[in-house]
């Protein structure tokens, strides 16, 4: 497995995610760095000013002002940030078919209903950074 650089950015409007993520990665031996933005207005004006390294982009669906879904379609109509391929997955607690359905018209690469407890939140990280950190990807680049 690579090692991986870059961190997570955890858009969500609860800031409560931002502890939850960080104790479920705390258990994960590829512990990357978080980056909490609450707005998704700010973390597309983020995304589109700074140059830091995302690995990883795990956000909410359902936010006020801007959707997570609505996130995701400016980050698609953004030559710059859809061509950076960032990956992309939604955690949220809605869960309807619709919803899912939405969202991978969108070209998100994961839809995952949040966990009840850190323990499970933990699991399913491990899985979806282990998948990333082993994806040949335009971010992490092809070891020869």
């Amino acid at each position: 497995m690579k090692i991986i650089t870059g961190k997570i950015l955890l858009v969500d409007d609860q800031p409560y995610e931002e502890l939850f993520l960080k104790e479920a990665l705390a258990s994960i031996d590829r512990f990357t760095e978080v980056e909490y933005i609450s707005d998704p207005e700010e973390a597309l004006a983020h995304l589109k000013d700074n140059r830091d390294e995302i690995f990883l982009i795990i956000c909410d669906i359902n936010m006020p002002e801007m959707s997570g879904l609505d996130f995701k379609k400016e980050i698609e109509k953004d030559n710059y940030l859809r061509e950076k391929s960032i990956p992309f997955v939604f955690f949220s607690s809605e869960d309807s078919n619709e919803t899912v359905k939405q969202a991978y018209t969108h070209n998100v690469q994961g839809f995952f209903k949040k966990a009840d407890s850190i323990e499970a939140q933990g699991e399913l990280l491990k899985i979806i950074i282990r998948y990333w950190a082993t994806c040949l990807h335009p971010i992490m680049g092809v070891e020869k």
